[in-house]
């Protein structure tokens, strides 16, 4: 089918379209579009990286369980135990809240950390998430129940720690 609009002439295409396709090579008209044209195929419920230094793979983050509509989803985080203590969390993570607030357009980040788990509470906290709640002996750990600590992080939070840093 063909609609003509002046001199114009939309031609109904499949999607995917070549022609199409080459335009949205372009990072500036991709950036404006939904954020459906980012991904080949359907939108991904989860994204994960593995996390790599000069000796290989040390861990995993992931963008995980995230709902597109509402703009949230949770981050998971592990590093090899004896890479850790060496500032690979907070590099990582700090680059998977630029990644989902600015390439994602997410609105909210979340985060669990089990209870006693101060190496991963410190990292929450100094990467500017706020505590803001529990879920009572939600997590089997070593034959014992422990609770779940619940973070949050908003993208305007985000936005205003980056001014307060210049």
């Amino acid at each position: 089918m063909i609609i003509t609009a002046n001199e114009l002439s939309l031609i109904q295409h499949a999607d995917p379209d070549a022609s199409v396709e080459e335009i949205l090579q372009d990072p500036e008209i991709l950036e404006k579009l939904s954020e459906s044209r980012s991904f080949q195929g359907p939108m991904p419920s989860n994204i994960c990286f593995r996390i790599e230094n000069n000796e290989g793979t040390i861990g995993q983050i992931c963008i995980k369980s995230i709902r597109w509509i509402n703009r949230k989803a949770g981050i998971s985080l592990f590093i090899k135990r004896d890479m850790q203590g060496k500032g690979y969390g907070m590099s990582s993570l700090q680059a998977i809240i630029e990644y989902g607030f600015m390439r994602l357009n997410l609105f909210r980040l979340e985060a669990e950390v089990i209870d006693g788990n101060k190496a991963s509470l410190k990292l929450m906290q100094q990467s500017g998430f706020t505590e803001e709640g529990r879920q009572r002996k939600a997590k089997f750990v070593n034959g014992v129940y422990k609770d779940l600590i619940i973070f949050g992080l908003l993208k305007e939070e985000y936005l205003l720690s980056l001014k307060q840093d210049k």
